[in-house]
């Protein structure tokens, strides 16, 4: 059976350049312009000009050279978009000597409102070194309604030198998937044992913005299940659907033990099959004792008890900085280094869960080891960290994703499952900058996370946008342990020019953007990170590290109402966007979680 009937396959349906308007003008560089550029083209003539010596179609392509690490400059083409719509965004890029720590020579879309301010844009990975003609790929979010000017840009990314040619640039029109589903019940692993749940639950969202022609009244909502590798054990249908949003019940309870593929597929009046996802459900008789795990609510349970995750990352552990950091109201760490035995010891003896590392175990990844070459050596790998720690009492979960290009999703769903045979006692953990695609990610992990870092170019307010993306993403059905910032930008910059224009955030926009998350849904904290805050060349670690302290022993202070699952009072809230706010209730206390996520002062009624 071919493996991806276990995944859920949420993607977005590219329109074909075919089928759509190129908006690019000149978008194979055939026509010259002023100065050595291709025609509609801008950008220094001194970085960028058009090439008739090599192109991989017609006659010419975008070339662009340049030795000098502080030249940073784009070539780009002003486009009309319509706001409301997604685009995709492609060309074929080739490489020559390209070198530098970010991924190389790739194309962007930006926007900008009516006064030229940036709103946001589609980042595509790039390539560098020396590679023949590769595809460069992208998916725009939906274009705001506030966006007045659009660009496109081919380019190397700040920092990187070298050589790299464009040919047959597109933009057209994409479309969203029309239909998205989250298994919300069972919530963790999939798992129906035979003391529940009776039933499980889909919760199916049409996204029809698109599909002008498509009416939710008019279609039906199909399932199936199927042991694996069997015929359908069940199946139903729901019709004349009444909105967008619909929560599929499933009978599940009195299934024979097993895995199960469930696939759910929206069908048109006429009986054909416009969508389908898939879902893993595993049939048990009974939930084996559990160190810890996922519960309903989405808290994780350690030893029986639920903890809220509120940490730093790291990246070797010392007996002498362990010190400092066990002297605060943190309770755990996730530490790049792999830590050994006597490491993940001294965690222990310091009451520290720790989130191990083992994301770099995939073969021709950037920071993989280079003893893994093969899946069957990173199966090796990842079974000797398993045999080394699933049974330490430190150990609260596994970090097996930091950040890896959705073009890796079988892997990664392959991992995950892996993990999930492995370790039935530990949950694993995902981090994403990729906010837009984390639907998508949901077969590849138990809890998810995304890191904005804002400050200081962007605006704080990121925080509370990404936590409400990626909890929205996952339709409230997984956890979401959330990684704000807390460093300087300056850390990770080649030149003191670059360097100057950065700063760490202050005092205020760490604890808004920690507040931000837990407001918006996090149910963990996890901030970048220890190792920065110690190298700071701007503010001292003496000086942030009282500042960071004092706002996690903020958010361990009312760690008991956030984990509380008590029913919270009715709140009627009147604010604007800029608002991040939550309610808990906990005995005879209600407690208000309300953060500004603007610098502008705002008031907002709650009643």
């Amino acid at each position: 059976m071919n493996r991806m009937r276990w995944f859920l396959m949420a993607v977005l349906l590219i329109s074909a350049a075919a089928a759509e308007e190129n908006l690019v003008s000149n978008p194979g560089f055939e026509e010259a312009g002023d100065n050595g550029l291709p025609l509609r083209w801008g950008g220094p003539s001194s970085i960028y000009h058009r090439d008739t010596s090599v192109a991989r179609s017609g006659e010419a392509s975008l070339k662009y050279r340049n030795d000098d690490i502080s030249h940073y400059a784009l070539c780009p083409q002003g486009v009309t978009l319509e706001p409301g719509r997604i685009y995709a965004l492609s060309a074929w890029v080739k490489t020559e000597g390209v070198v530098g720590e970010d991924s190389g020579a790739s194309i962007c879309l930006e926007w900008w409102d009516e006064d030229r301010g940036y709103i946001g844009g589609s980042y595509p990975k790039g390539v560098k070194g020396d590679t023949d003609w590769t595809l460069i790929e992208g998916v725009s979010a939906r274009i705001p309604k506030e966006a007045k000017h659009f660009g496109l840009m081919c380019y190397l990314r700040k920092g990187m030198t070298g050589t790299a040619w464009w040919d047959d640039v597109a933009l057209v029109v994409a479309r969203e998937d029309p239909m998205r589903s989250v298994l919300v019940v069972p919530n963790y692993r999939g798992e129906v044992a035979d003391d529940g749940p009776a039933k499980a639950v889909v919760r199916v969202v049409l996204h029809l913005t698109d599909y002008a022609d498509l009416d939710p009244a008019g279609l039906a909502l199909a399932w199936t299940l199927r042991p694996e590798g069997g015929e359908a054990a069940a199946h139903g249908k729901q019709t004349g659907l009444a909105s967008t949003a619909i929560d599929l019940e499933i009978p599940v309870g009195d299934l024979p033990h097993g895995v199960y593929d469930l696939e759910v597929a929206l069908v048109e009046p006429s009986g054909e099959v416009i969508a389908t996802e898939h879902h893993r459900l595993r049939r048990i008789a009974a939930h084996p004792p559990r160190k810890v795990y996922v519960d309903a609510h989405n808290r994780v349970i350690v030893n029986g008890e639920p903890f809220f995750p509120l940490g730093m990352y790291w990246s070797s552990i010392t007996a002498d900085e362990l010190a400092v950091y066990a002297d605060s109201p943190f309770n755990c760490l996730m530490p790049y280094g792999r830590p050994e035995a006597e490491a993940m010891d001294l965690c222990h003896a310091n009451d520290l869960k720790v989130l191990y590392s083992i994301k770099d175990y995939f073969h021709s990844t950037k920071y993989c080891p280079q003893s893994i070459k093969t899946e069957a050596d990173e199966h090796e790998a990842v079974l000797e960290k398993y045999e080394a720690f699933h049974d330490h009492p430190a150990l609260l979960g596994w970090y097996i994703n930091d950040e890896l290009p959705l073009s890796m999703l079988d892997r990664l769903a392959a991992r995950q499952r892996l993990m999930e045979e492995l370790d039935p006692q530990h949950p694993t953990w995902v981090v994403l900058y990729q906010v837009d695609q984390v639907a998508q990610y949901i077969p590849t992990f138990d809890v998810i996370g995304t890191d904005p870092y804002p400050i200081p170019s962007k605006p704080v307010g990121m925080a509370a946008e990404w936590t409400r993306k990626t909890r929205d993403a996952v339709m409230g059905a997984r956890p979401v342990w959330q990684v704000p910032q807390v460093f300087s930008w300056a850390n990770y910059k080649k030149t003191e020019a670059e360097k100057n224009e950065c700063r760490p955030p202050t005092f205020d926009e760490m604890r808004s953007m920690i507040w931000q998350c837990i407001a918006e849904g996090a149910n963990g904290i996890v901030c970048y990170s220890w190792f920065d805050i110690r190298r700071d060349k701007v503010r001292t670690f003496d000086e942030t590290w009282p500042l960071v302290k004092r706002i996690a022993a903020e958010v361990a202070g009312v760690i008991p109402a956030l984990l509380s699952i008590e029913e919270t009072p009715e709140v009627a809230c009147e604010a604007g966007d800029w608002l991040s706010w939550t309610v808990k209730q906990r005995g005879d206390t209600t407690y208000l979680i309300a953060v500004n996520a603007d610098r502008e002062p705002h008031e907002a009624i709650l009643r």
